[in-house]
């Protein structure tokens, strides 16, 4: 998937994932095989019991207009009349994406 459009547009990304602790072990191997790092619970990685799976966030400011490149990947957007964690304006919930950026360097956090 491509990401460089939102590499070159995008800050202060943060990148979140809450899962079910059934399907935490699964998550933790392929981040590990991914990154060579193993994810730490915290504020970034939680265990939800009340999950089916997964979800996968992305949090981001930009000052670009980048509805029509996600739209082009059909990730949906979503925009807060009050920012995300205070002063995050945007958010994506697709683990396409965050596996892709990932793959891109993104780690679990701020980026």
């Amino acid at each position: 998937m491509e990401v460089d459009f939102f590499k070159n547009n995008a800050s202060d990304v943060l990148l979140e994932v809450e899962i079910n602790p059934d399907v935490a072990a699964a998550f933790e191997n392929e981040y590990g095989e991914r990154t060579g790092q193993t994810p730490e619970s915290g504020p970034n990685y939680q265990h939800q019991p009340n999950k089916w799976g997964g979800e996968y966030r992305i949090y981001f400011n930009s000052e670009h207009d980048l509805l029509d490149e996600f739209a082009a990947l059909k990730i949906d957007v979503e925009q807060g009349h009050r920012p995300y964690r205070g002063h995050l304006k945007y958010r994506v919930n697709n683990q396409a994406f965050f596996w892709a950026l990932v793959a891109a360097g993104y780690r679990l956090g701020e980026n």
